[in-house]
């Protein structure tokens, strides 16, 4: 029996070291980072799995096959939007003030569409028979037949400050991003009704999935949820970071991933289970100020050797038959963090003085499940995922000292509870899985004593790991020239 695998690649564009970085999303870790030249924009991933990364700066579109092997580059002048047709085999690049069309098996131009101030983002319809062309100066959208490169329609009053267009699943309508408001374009009889958004937003990217939008805010640091039948915000989902960039959907559609900058400057991805709407993990990417901008998935099917039922398989046979090892090491299935704020957290000071005291240090130690507390339900809607349910606490001690030097140790803990939605596959049942929690905590207050009363606020992160023991094998290489393909 044959068990096909698949497993998904990431690949982020990093304006501002020059690279992509090609990411394992299953294991979380940087597989290559690939020079592409500066400011790597836009990334597009055809049906093929092919990876086009387009580089505004220097008018470079990479062109990466196979998931990560072979890599070439073609001179295609661009503002960093492109769109692909894999069948007709056609590149649509935008630059500024036209679109030039490229023939992708040779690089050559065939077409232009001119007439723009500030083309500034495209889009092709699912059968990539109509290009839709945002003009950010003009205020308007121009569709083009893809066969004839003939302009069909114009549709203008679509805001003041359209920054990026989305084509409907069911292409009935136009999600146009404005500032603090989505415009909602009706292809058909060019309607438009619009969406409010909270003061300061501002909206980066969009995906679809269903009845349901979802709206990169980087204004607000947060993804909103639109019902697109209600035509309202019904949830919105805080990120991890400081600058949220752009949003991709998993090919499967159950995972939202979020690409965007934390507060020390390196680049970060949430991956969002839109089934609940909760950040299931989060990867920190090395490199400080590498400003990710965009981030793509392909999928990697491989299918292992067939293997004999009730087969033993001997480590030793297995070095000498494929030249490498099995070990036996834990696999991380998922995480799930989520930051809780503790307001007015008060200990009673053991000291006899109610004088001066002088705080010199609060100790936090890692949090503690209460065992019998803990509780896992399988989500009825998502089998594979399960809700676990338990209540923690965190010791802490706090060292000081009264007006006369005497010194104190007193000692309280923080209590909480914590839900924690976790993706456990089938097979994982069987190998038993184990949880891990940890938990990091800081003071968001400088405490303050009133009647012996001590008093502060605490940020908690605490983080669930839902880990398995799986047998894996690693490989011993040879040396090899990687620049073999890399120069194809």
């Amino acid at each position: 029996m044959v068990d096909k695998k698949e497993k998904m690649i990431y690949y982020v564009s990093n304006l501002g070291i020059s690279t992509v970085s090609i990411i394992d999303g299953d294991g979380y870790h940087i597989i290559k980072e690939v020079e592409i030249g500066p400011r790597p924009q836009n990334i597009i991933v055809d049906e093929s799995n092919n990876i086009y990364i387009a580089s505004d700066r220097n008018g470079k579109v990479t062109v990466i096959h196979d998931l990560y092997d072979c890599i070439k580059t073609w001179d295609m002048p661009n503002n960093g939007n492109i769109q692909v047709d894999s069948i007709a085999h056609k590149i649509y690049v935008c630059n500024t003030d036209e679109v030039c069309i490229y023939d992708l098996r040779t690089g050559e131009k065939i077409g232009s569409l001119r007439g723009f101030i500030a083309a500034d983002s495209i889009e092709l319809n699912k059968n990539k028979k109509r290009l839709f062309v945002l003009d950010v100066l003009q205020n308007e959208i121009k569709v083009y037949d893809t066969s004839n490169l003939n302009l069909i329609k114009i549709y203008k009053d679509i805001g003041n400050s359209p920054k990026y267009i989305l084509i409907e699943e069911n292409e009935n309508y136009i999600y146009i991003a404005n500032r603090e408001k989505i415009y909602i374009l009706n292809i058909e009889n060019e309607n438009i009704s619009f969406i409010d958004l909270e003061k300061r937003s501002i909206i980066t990217s969009l995906e679809q999935s269903g009845t349901f939008l979802y709206v990169a805010n980087d204004g607000l640091h947060r993804i909103e949820v639109i019902d697109t039948l209600k035509r309202k915000c019904i949830a919105n989902i805080t990120t991890t970071m400081q600058k949220v960039k752009r949003i991709r959907l998993s090919p499967d559609k159950k995972i939202l991933l979020v690409i965007g900058q934390n507060i020390e400057g390196k680049g970060v991805i949430n991956r969002i289970d839109v089934s609940g709407n909760v950040i299931l993990d989060t990867f920190d990417l090395e490199k400080k100020n590498g400003i990710p901008y965009d981030i793509g998935v392909a999928i990697q099917r491989r299918l292992p050797k067939k293997e004999e039922a009730l087969s033993i398989i001997d480590s030793e046979d297995t070095l000498k038959k494929e030249n490498g090892t099995t070990i036996l090491a834990k696999k991380v299935l998922s995480t799930y963090q989520e930051k809780i704020i503790f307001q007015d957290v008060s200990i009673k000071l053991t000291s006899e003085e109610e004088e001066i005291i002088n705080i010199d240090e609060i100790r936090f130690k890692k949090c503690e499940i209460i065992n019998e507390t803990r509780n896992r339900e399988i989500i009825d809607n998502r089998k594979e995922y399960s809700m676990l349910k338990y209540n923690f606490y965190i010791p802490y001690y706090i060292w000081y000292k009264d007006e006369h030097g005497r010194k104190y140790i007193d000692e309280g803990k923080i209590e909480g509870i914590q839900n924690a939605t976790l993706y456990i596959p089938a097979y994982a049942e069987q190998q038993g899985v184990e949880f891990v929690v940890n938990s990091f905590t800081k003071l968001t207050s400088n405490p303050e004593i009133i009647n012996n009363d001590l008093k502060f606020s605490v940020s908690v992160l605490i983080s669930t790991r839902a880990i398995v023991d799986e047998l894996v094998f690693i490989p011993f290489f040879k040396n090899c020239d990687v620049q073999a393909c890399e120069n194809k």
